[in-house]
């Protein structure tokens, strides 16, 4: 399926891991794909995600190289933390601090401001393609990382899939991204295997 025909999929539960999900087969190197190649897979994405300042991505300045360089690094920043919750391991403190610092960024460029009757925040003159994108996966990802809903972060059981998502099942007992695909492609995988082995 070619980038433009891509449809992102909004399987996770919060914008920050879908975000972190834009990379398909992030564990698997001879599949890995990354669906984010420029502005225009990046305004999809932002539309497809209902983020409250499409508007101002849209009408915003072009996305220059080191935009996309910068909102890529943050995604995979972003990833290694989840991916270290979701596995039960220590998280890097440079990676806290860089998300952390790139969340400063963005809120520096916000202020209060007066329209009409209402009290409203609105972007600084000279905010960036990049901090309209990043602030909400980052307000996202750092809610979710000081909640308790930070013990539901779960990464697909699939072997090369790593994709992460909040499972919000009742027994809380969701092993895969999506049983539509790395579900039914895995239980076709174990159906073959016993097959294979009665014969």
């Amino acid at each position: 399926m070619s980038a433009e025909h891509y449809t992102f999929q909004f399987l996770a539960g919060n914008v920050a891991l879908d975000f972190i999900n834009t990379v398909a087969y992030r564990l698997d190197p001879t599949q890995l794909k990354d669906h984010l190649h420029d502005a225009r897979d990046l305004r999809r994405w932002a539309f497809q995600a209902h983020l409250p300042d499409y508007a101002a991505i849209k009408s915003g300045r072009p996305l220059n190289r080191a935009a996309l360089v910068r909102m890529r690094s943050v995604r995979e920043q972003l990833f290694a933390i989840f991916y270290s919750v979701a596995n039960g391991e220590p998280i890097s403190a440079d990676a806290l601090l860089r998300v952390g610092s790139a969340l400063h960024g963005c809120r520096a460029r916000k202020c209060l401001s007066v329209q009409g009757a209402d009290i409203c925040w609105i972007w600084r003159p000279g905010a960036k393609y990049s901090d309209y994108l990043l602030y909400p996966i980052l307000t996202a990802a750092t809610d979710l990382l000081t909640s308790a809903s930070r013990g539901l972060v779960r990464q697909c059981a699939d072997e090369g899939c790593g994709w992460l998502f909040l499972d919000r099942s009742n027994a809380r007992k969701r092993r895969w991204c999506s049983m539509a695909d790395c579900g039914n492609r895995n239980k076709a995988r174990e159906h073959y295997r016993r097959k294979a082995g009665r014969g």
